[in-house]
This record gives C-alpha cells, structure tokens and sequence, in this order.
C-alpha cells in the first residue's frame, strides 16, 4: 500500500502497539443537521493492542479474527467499539492473527466529552503501530468513524468529534459527506462539569433534536464563520431545551465570567458542559489572579449545583492523536511497559515537537 500515516522506521516491535488520542468538547452538535464543529481537551484516551498467534493461510473468512477488547476503569464497558476499530485495521492489511485490545482513560464516559472518538482513534492508531501499516491521517478517522456506527455508539458518526481528537484545536465538519471543512488551533483554558449521570449519544432523541434544524444550522455557520463563541452559546441552549437539560450551568458560569468573556454550553448529548475561558499566558500577572477567581467561583457554584458531579479544569490542545501516538510508543517500548501496570501514563510529558 501507498497510504502514509503512523508506519515507524523501527517497524513491528514484538507485535505490540500503542496509540493516544484527546477528549473534547462541543462548539455544534451535528444531531440536527449533520454538520458540526468540535474541539480537543488535553484529556486522554490510550490503548495498547497485542498480536496473537498467526492464523495460518489466508482466508477470505474474517470471522476467524478473535480480537479481545478491555476498558481498564470499567472491565464490564461494551468493547465492541474498540474491537472493531483493531478488526478492521487487521482487515486492511490481510493480517491474520487474533489480538488483544486495552484502553486507559481518563475521560468520563457516556459524558459528551467524546470519549468514544478518543477510544477509537487510540486503538486504530494503536493497531497500525502493532502490524507496522500506514494509513493517511484521513482515512485513519474515517475507519474509526466506520466502527463507531457500525458499534452503534453514535448518530452521525461524530466525524467532527473525530476529527478534533485526532487532528487537535477545532474542527469544522460536514459529518454526512466525511469532510473536514476547516481545522485550526484554538488556544482557551477550559472548565468541565460533569454532572454524575450517563448519557449515551446513540439514543439520543432524534426528532426532538430535527425541530432545530435550521437554528442549528444558523449555528453552524457561526461557526464556519469562526465565530466560535457565538456558535456554542447557540448550541448549547438550544440542545439544552430539546433534550430536556437544565441551561443554568450555562447560564450562570457566563454571568460569572462575563468580564473575561467565557463561554459555556452542553458538550454533545449532554450530560457534562464545557466552559472556554482565555488561556493564561495572554494575561497579565493581575488578570491571571483575577481569572483564577473567577474559576473558582464558577466551580463552586457548580459543586452547589451538583454535589454528587465531577468538576475539573482542563486547557484546550492543539497537538495531533498522531504525533502523541507516535512519542508514547516510543516511550513504552524504550521502557518496556505495559499499560495494564503503567499507572503513570496520564502524568508523563509527551510534548514535543509535532
């Protein structure tokens, strides 16, 4: 094959491969109208696959493949996302043998914070990695997209929540036709409420969600138009009161930080709301002290309104799955870890050059 993508000079290593990619947040759901817009958390999804015994002779009969999927937080979670983006990565490449999938996070699941985009793009980078195959960056996201409707974990594909776990900063999507219209950084600390409760995105209420197509589209092309602020603030109110979920945490977090211009809206189907907020380094000493009690005066209203939810804070990344893939196997090789027993992974520092 001609692709190019995550193939390595040092090829196969033992048949073991590993990939990472972001969590994220919400700018336009593309429930209504099929086209969205999303952007990358420095939250992390990785995956670590093994080969397993060769299956001898070439057979057109795929079903012998036997991959083996593991969510370390939750070993009881549906696999079959992560199974069948490994399957398919085997499939290409006429690679017969079983293998073993295990993913890591620490993005909340069911939560809107694209945790199905981030486990699929980690364990198709992470399978590339173990058969030593290349993909374009492309169609690596479109064999994730495949799985996860094939899965049956979202509506449209959540090409724009795909894109933005792989490719980082915010993607601008047309999510029926598989293009990416626009992809740029997006640089803004962010702040994340996730309320407690579980939200699966495929049974969602779609109906409810088409009666705000066209103001869905309006918001859309917002944020086409760049005008990433004025598409979320949208967005988030306007699937906030089709899908039945309180707007206060909105609401309130944009009255509190309304000098410093935040932004907050409900992230996918919901549960969990996202807040953007200037990064810190655009900031003066005074406006970083200033900022940082805003923050928590945001956070403590929401621990009010949640007691039992998740409240935490989080930057904006603008670094590619592919790039971060490409340094964390170079690392757990070298090191000769495993990621069952490597606890460490979320704290290491993978920046580098892209």
């Amino acid at each position: 094959m001609t692709q190019k993508g995550y193939g390595r000079d040092s090829g196969r290593d033992s048949g073991r491969g590993y990939g990472c990619a972001f969590g994220g947040g919400t700018i336009v759901n593309a429930v209504a109208a099929w086209k969205g817009c999303a952007f990358a958390v420095e939250l992390k999804t990785y995956a670590e696959v093994r080969l397993d015994e060769a299956l001898g002779s070439f057979s057109k009969n795929d079903s012998e493949i036997s991959v083996r999927g593991k969510n370390y937080e939750n070993p009881g979670m549906d696999s079959r996302l992560i199974e069948l983006c490994v399957r398919y990565v085997l499939e290409q490449f006429d690679c017969r043998q079983n293998a073993s999938v295990l993913t890591k996070s620490n993005i909340p699941s069911a939560g809107g914070l694209k945790s199905s985009s981030a486990a699929a793009n980690a364990s198709v980078l992470a399978a590339l990695d173990a058969v030593g195959g290349e993909l374009t960056p492309v169609e690596a996201v479109q064999l994730g997209v495949r799985a996860a409707r094939e899965a049956g974990v979202t509506i449209t594909g959540a090409y724009d929540d795909a894109c933005a776990s792989f490719f980082g900063g915010v993607a601008v999507t047309d999510n029926r036709e598989m293009k990416l219209l626009n992809r740029e950084e997006f640089n803004y600390d962010v702040l994340i409420l996730n309320p407690g409760t579980k939200v699966y995105s495929a049974q969602t209420n779609v109906a409810r969600s088409l009666l705000i197509k066209d103001l869905a589209e309006i918001a859309f092309e917002a944020a086409k138009a760049g005008e990433y602020k004025k598409a979320m603030k949208l967005n988030g109110l306007l699937y906030c009161g089709v899908l039945g979920f309180d707007p206060e945490p909105a609401v309130s977090c944009m009255e509190i930080g309304k000098e410093y211009g935040a932004v907050c809206g409900l992230s996918g189907t919901g549960p969990s709301f996202t807040a953007l907020l200037p990064s810190g380094g655009a900031l003066t000493d005074f406006e970083k002290t200033e900022l940082n009690l805003l923050k928590k005066k945001i956070t403590d209203n929401w621990r009010k309104q949640y007691p039992n939810g998740l409240v935490f804070e989080t930057k904006t990344c603008n670094r590619s799955a592919l790039s971060e893939s490409r340094r964390f196997s170079a690392f757990m090789k070298a090191e000769k870890k495993d990621l069952a027993h490597f606890d460490e992974c979320f704290d290491i520092c993978l920046c580098g050059d892209e």
